[in-house]
């Protein structure tokens, strides 16, 4: 009892304030958050619910409730740029995290030493702008000059630009965004593989598994957690869509290109002005993004995963 008394009085307040009240510690961090990002979020929200436009004097705004929630959800050109976001999304998430898994199988596999210089050398795309990365890729496909329309028309394809038919407009984004982010797949997942234990491994060598079947029953159920997390940054950045929407395809040919981000810029700022169906169009890409995420980690069994 002495000591426990002894011990309780040359503990400094703070420290035992610490202990007691560990919400403390990060308190400055929310707060910090707090104030940068509640502000806009809720001055979007108040957009959102009132029929702010260009078009309308100042006078004129109203509370709508939510109409503009509505326009955006059924209405043609809301509901096509929701889809096409989702297909680009996550066509380019999967994209990045299948190239992910196949490098850094190859850079563990094969690469010895030159690991470490490869892998700096991978992240190359990372380290480029999004709007160099847009430009980099309409050069390339430039059917004057760019060298992929060059080597169709070489091999007997008519010379016609990639990006004007709508399937080759999706693949084109979905091609440039897997381009750029797979380097983040690259490098969580090489990390994870080399964290792996080796138990497993011999263990299967010894019961005569190959190559393939380490990789395939082994290996990949032993990243499981590496790559829900890896697949979850993916999305995340490869939903940021309007560089490569506006400087790759200017969200068509027509609309069938139009992500939500590129529609957002539309109806906002470029043509029509409605800011408040802007707001809106916003405000669901958040709560979409918010149960994207929550829905992959359920049905990759996080919980599962980390215990």
């Amino acid at each position: 009892m002495k000591t426990t008394l002894t011990t309780q009085a040359l503990t400094p307040p703070p420290a035992r304030a610490r202990r007691e009240r560990p919400w403390l510690l990060p308190l400055p961090g929310f707060i910090f958050l707090a104030v940068m990002t509640f502000p806009p979020l809720f001055y979007a929200l108040y957009l959102a619910f009132v029929n702010v436009d260009s078009s309308l004097p100042n006078r004129a705004v109203r509370f709508v409730g939510l109409d503009n929630f509505i326009t955006i959800l059924f209405g043609e050109s809301g509901r096509q740029a929701i889809v096409t976001t989702g297909i680009l999304a996550f066509g380019a998430s999967f994209l990045a995290i299948a190239v992910g898994i196949g490098v850094a199988y190859l850079l563990y596999t094969y690469a010895g030493r030159w690991t470490m210089p490869l892998t700096v050398l991978i992240l190359v795309p990372m380290a480029v702008s999004p709007v160099a990365m847009a430009l980099t890729f309409s050069l390339m496909l430039n059917p004057l000059y760019g060298p992929l329309p060059q080597v169709i028309n070489q091999l007997g394809g008519p010379l016609i630009s990639v990006t004007s038919t709508p399937v080759g407009a999706i693949l084109t984004i979905i091609c440039a965004q897997g381009w750029q982010w797979s380097p983040l797949a690259v490098v969580l997942l090489l990390g994870g593989i080399q964290g792996l234990p080796s138990a497993p491994f011999e263990a299967a060598r010894l019961d005569g598994a190959g190559g393939w079947q380490l990789f395939r029953f082994v290996m990949l159920p032993l990243l499981r957690p590496i790559i829900v997390v890896t697949g979850l940054f993916e999305f995340i950045l490869c939903s940021q869509l309007f560089v490569a929407a506006q400087l790759l395809t200017n969200g068509g040919p027509g609309t069938s290109s139009t992500d939500l981000s590129f529609l957002i810029y539309k109806i906002g700022v470029a043509d029509a002005g409605r800011v408040s169906e802007a707001a809106a169009a916003g405000l669901l890409a958040l709560i979409g993004a918010i149960i994207v995420a929550n829905v992959w980690l359920r049905v990759s069994k996080w919980e599962d995963t980390v215990h």
